[in-house]
């Protein structure tokens, strides 16, 4: 149980940790806040948050996540990460990326700045180990999405952006120790509805993409995780549209680990676009 809850505070930290500042608002901004629970094997350990903010040619992600119950007695478990960038021909271009995550009494935060999709400048704390680990080599470092903004999943073209196309992608992700591969394809079309009943609640369909893990770099070979994540047939992302842009995000992310199914998935999704009178979602939010 405690690895477990250990590797979902990690996967929070990688692939989905959501909210943690206040952004400057644009009048021309389209706006997401979400928030959602975190399982393990159908037992409640945590919830997440997510605030993004969506243009024609940017976005900001503000994302966290805590542990509760005996997930948080066990770990300690919380996170926030943020991540700002371009949008360019329906491809995320980040900019900047942060994330500050704690596990018991150990803490850490990475910091990186980007440019043309290269990693410029980064601090991490603490160092990450080099002994028996593959080298990150600077190609590793060159078209990569920090792994916030590797949530967010622009579609080409006018038309609907909820055609399986849309799951079809390779997400070549660093998050400042480690780079890896996350391929998706689309697996199904799902309906969902959150339980919120706030003003722009999201209900209806959402993509599910079928997901798999390739380590680049930054990892240690013959790891009983990496060979489990790499062999893993049991993941899942849904994507659930953003009104008002080319925008996808995710409603639910699922991933088999060796003691159950962990498991990040909406109870509310609420979208405000342009124009729209703000609402308040709830405190909660």
């Amino acid at each position: 149980m405690l690895v477990a809850v250990r590797f979902l505070v990690r996967l929070s930290a990688i692939a989905l940790v959501f909210v943690a500042s206040a952004q400057a608002v644009s009048a021309a901004e389209t706006r997401v806040r979400a928030r959602y629970d975190l399982t393990l094997a159908g037992f409640n350990i945590g919830t997440a948050s997510m605030q993004a903010g969506i243009q024609d040619q940017s976005y900001d992600l503000n994302v966290s996540a805590r542990m509760t119950g005996l997930a948080r007695f066990l770990t300690g478990g919380r996170g926030a990460a943020t991540a700002r960038g371009a949008v360019r021909d329906a491809t995320v271009a980040p900019a900047a990326y942060a994330i500050n995550t704690r596990s018991g009494e150990k803490g850490q935060v990475i910091r990186f700045a980007l440019a043309a999709g290269a990693i410029r400048s980064m601090l991490v704390e603490p160092p990450a180990r080099t002994e028996g680990i593959v080298p990150v080599s600077d190609s590793d470092k060159r078209g990569v999405l920090d792994p916030v903004s590797a949530l967010m999943m622009p579609v080409a073209g006018a038309g609907d952006p909820l055609a399986s196309s849309s799951c079809n992608r390779t997400l070549p992700v660093f998050d400042g120790r480690q780079r890896f591969d996350v391929t998706l394809r689309y697996d199904r079309t799902e309906t969902v509805k959150g339980a919120s009943s706030a003003p722009g609640q999201y209900e209806g369909q959402a993509i599910v993409c079928k997901a798999s893990y390739k380590a680049i770099s930054g990892h240690r070979p013959g790891r009983k995780q990496v060979a489990f994540m790499e062999s893993n047939k049991d993941m899942e992302v849904w994507l659930a549209p953003v009104a008002g842009t080319r925008a996808l995000l995710p409603w639910k992310i699922s991933v088999r680990t060796e003691v159950g199914v962990a498991v990040i998935a909406a109870s509310s999704f609420v979208v405000v676009r342009p124009g729209d009178k703000d609402k308040k979602v709830g405190a909660d939010l």
